[in-house]
């Protein structure tokens, strides 16, 4: 081996080394970027992700409690207007929600699936939150556009 084949080893072999180091499991997770969709700006914006402990739909109104990734337990709710529709406040896994997508998040109305997350987007004006959806991820449905038709497929995201 010539000595730049070692130095290179050398140097890949110490990335490695860093990259492990630096990835412990204590880390506290990355600040989850907003979607472009919301108005407020970053700087006014707080997101809670974690796991749904309690959810509740009514005809215009929704609640819920959320265990956060930083272990805290958050109350949201969420009302409108019978001339409204709640979709206009989520989000799934960060692009627009559709009145279709109700079927990932519940097995019936108003009952969540079992393992849904939640980023609950919170911005200080005094609107009314953004909920981004989060199904758990094995074995569900992907959404995309292919040509101009939307398409489903089974995708596992690790």
């Amino acid at each position: 081996m010539t000595r730049r084949t070692v130095l290179l080893l050398s140097l890949g072999f110490a990335a490695l080394t860093v990259a492990t180091v630096n990835a412990t499991p204590d880390e506290p997770p990355q600040r989850p970027r907003p979607p472009a969709s919301l108005k407020c700006t970053r700087d006014h914006l707080t997101a809670f992700q974690g796991r749904v402990l309690d959810y509740r739909r009514g005809r215009q109104d929704m609640s819920l409690r959320v265990r956060t990734d930083e272990e805290t337990t958050e109350s949201f709710s969420l009302k409108w207007n019978a001339s409204e529709k709640p979709e206009t406040w989520m989000l799934l896994r960060g692009e627009a929600f559709k009145t279709d997508d109700w079927k990932l998040v519940e097995s019936g109305p108003g009952k969540l699936l079992e393992g849904t997350r939640i980023i609950v987007w919170v911005c200080d004006d005094g609107s009314k939150p953004v909920f981004d959806w989060r199904p758990k991820e094995a074995g569900f449905p992907f959404r995309e556009e292919m040509d101009g038709k939307e398409t489903r497929r089974p995708v596992y995201l690790p």
